[in-house]
C-alpha cells in the first residue's frame, strides 16, 4: 500500500499561549473605561469627564497620559469629546459602544 502523506502524528498544532499578558497602555485603557462607565445615569446617559478629572480618580500622573489614551480610545470608538469632533476639548464621554467592550471585558475577565 502506498503511503499518502497524511501522517496525523506528524502534524503539529499551532502553539497556543495559554497566559496572555496586558501591555500597561491597555489595562490604562480598560481602567480609563471601567471608571467612565461608572458614572452612567439611566436618565441623562453617560456623563461628561473633564480631563483633570480623569486624572485624578484613575491616579494617573498627568493631564497628558490621560488625553493620550482617550485619543487611542477614540480611534476604536470607545470615547468622544464633546463637543463630537473637537479633539482638542477637555470634556469627554464614553460611547455606547465603549459600554458594551466594558461589558465584554469584565464578562471575559470574570470567568
Amino acid at each position: 500500500m502506498g503511503h499518502t502523506g497524511s501522517d496525523s502524528s506528524s502534524v503539529k498544532s499551532p502553539s497556543i499561549k495559554s497566559h496572555r499578558t496586558l501591555s500597561d497602555s491597555h489595562k490604562k485603557q480598560i481602567e480609563l473605561l471601567q471608571l467612565m462607565s461608572d458614572y452612567i445615569a439611566v436618565a441623562t446617559g453617560p456623563k461628561q469627564f473633564e480631563i483633570s478629572e480623569i486624572a485624578s480618580l484613575a491616579s494617573f500622573d498627568d493631564e497628558k497620559e490621560v488625553q493620550r489614551y482617550l485619543l487611542i480610545l477614540e480611534g476604536q470608538k470607545l470615547v468622544s469629546p464633546y463637543p463630537q469632533g473637537d479633539f482638542t476639548s477637555s470634556r469627554w464621554q464614553i460611547t455606547k459602544q465603549g459600554i458594551r467592550a466594558v461589558r465584554t471585558i469584565s464578562r471575559a475577565t470574570v470567568q
